[in-house]
């Protein structure tokens, strides 16, 4: 697990709302995947000047000819038999090159199950450290913990990101910063029904100390909100405080024609396309997940 740091970024008015999205479960490289799905998300998040994102793993179909999963009619057909002796390589070029548009807004990236398997089992060459130096983006590693702040100035104009903090004394006068703590996970477990994976998500958002949380890895789109009661400092008034968190989608069908995917050898159901998200309203501390 990583103490990701603060992103920190800036904005102009007290009316602005933010939202950040997590782009995970891609499987760039399957012939299952909603490629125009994708860069339509892709562009949404490139030309609104108020979105920014995290990634969240299993970025692309690292499949490799060891995996009982490997199916060569599975492949994207835009992969050659050449591509198969360097499939690492030609897979982490092609995420690269389809997240490019929008790596100067990514607040970081994870890598999920599918990386991790075929580093330890094939290459051995950091695949996603590769990605990460490529795209000029924070390291996340499997599950971290990142502190976004907002800091609003009205001489700035959006989108601007980045690791350092603006003078306090030059935005004291403005309303000063409001900071929502995420913890990014790519996810685990095989849960399979709706229940199942809801309840893993509360797992998570009773372990873990945070405001926002984004969990992968189960192919679905689902959003919970929990809240804790407490006491002041002072302790002698009551505080609530809300959580929130999203099961974060995935670009991969379980059934496309043409194609016999291994989910649909596992009968497992059909999934929303696309990513969740979170809107943010600093100026009011406003948190809503959409699915």
């Amino acid at each position: 697990m990583e103490a990701g740091g603060k992103r920190y970024i800036q904005h102009p008015s007290r009316s602005d709302v933010f939202t950040i999205y997590n782009l995970a479960d891609l499987h760039l490289g399957s012939a299952a995947t909603a490629e125009a799905h994708l860069a339509r998300d892709i562009e949404a998040i490139r030309a609104d000047p108020h979105a920014f994102w995290f990634g969240g793993g299993d970025y692309a179909e690292y499949i490799s000819y060891k995996d009982r999963r490997h199916n060569l009619q599975a492949f994207a057909p835009w992969l050659t038999v050449d591509d198969l002796s360097n499939l690492g390589r030609v897979l982490a070029r092609r995420v690269r090159d389809t997240l490019k548009p929008i790596a100067h807004k990514c607040l970081g990236l994870l890598f999920g199950n599918h990386e991790d398997t075929y580093e330890r089992t094939q290459e051995q060459t950091d695949l996603h450290g590769w990605l990460c130096q490529e795209l000029c983006v924070p390291n996340l590693r499997y599950s971290a913990f990142v502190d976004v702040v907002f800091e609003r100035n009205p001489r700035k104009r959006l989108p601007a990101s980045s690791m350092t903090p603006a003078s306090r004394k030059d935005l004291s006068k403005y309303g000063g910063s409001s900071a929502f703590r995420f913890l990014l996970h790519h996810g685990a477990g095989a849960a399979t029904t709706p229940g199942g994976k809801l309840n893993k998500l509360i797992q998570f958002m009773q372990m873990f100390d945070a405001d926002i949380y984004m969990i992968g890895h189960v192919h679905d789109q689902k959003g919970q909100r929990l809240v804790t009661v407490g006491a002041n400092d002072k302790c002698d008034g009551i505080v609530s405080r809300d959580k929130v968190g999203v099961i974060t989608g995935s670009y991969l069908r379980t059934y496309a024609k043409g194609v016999t995917t291994y989910g649909e050898k596992k009968g497992y159901a059909p999934v929303p396309l696309g990513a969740s998200f979170v809107r943010i309203r600093p100026e009011t501390r406003e948190v809503k997940a959409e699915v």
